[in-house]
């Protein structure tokens, strides 16, 4: 699952277990009902173990609807299978990704 932290005023989602279809759809709408309020959310995928397409679909759609909304989605944290499977799709080049939450939180 997750947990939601507000650092200076962005909220930080530390990510846990696995990203997949449920997991995926319920971070999406969560960080939807956070852009309301907020102008940017860090995603932090120090705790995840695993994510499947299913996952990732969520992800891209949750960067598609902050782009329409013109909100800043930032990645960090991540493990080498994760940043692994960002590369080989493309998305690296798509998602602002940084090496840790202190660089994300300054963007």
């Amino acid at each position: 699952m997750f947990e939601v932290k507000d650092v200076n005023g962005t909220n930080v989602v530390y990510l846990k277990g696995e990203v997949n279809a449920q997991t995926g759809l319920e971070l999406k709408n969560s960080v939807i009902e956070m852009f309301k309020k907020t102008g940017t959310v860090v995603l932090s995928f120090k705790g995840v173990m695993y994510m499947n397409s299913s996952g990732l679909r969520e992800i891209i759609d949750l960067l598609k609807r902050s782009k329409k909304d013109s909100k800043n989605l930032r990645l960090c944290d991540m493990s080498a299978d994760i940043k692994e499977m960002f590369a080989f799709t493309g998305l690296d080049k798509v998602f602002k990704i940084y090496p840790d939450e202190s660089q994300a939180l300054k963007g």
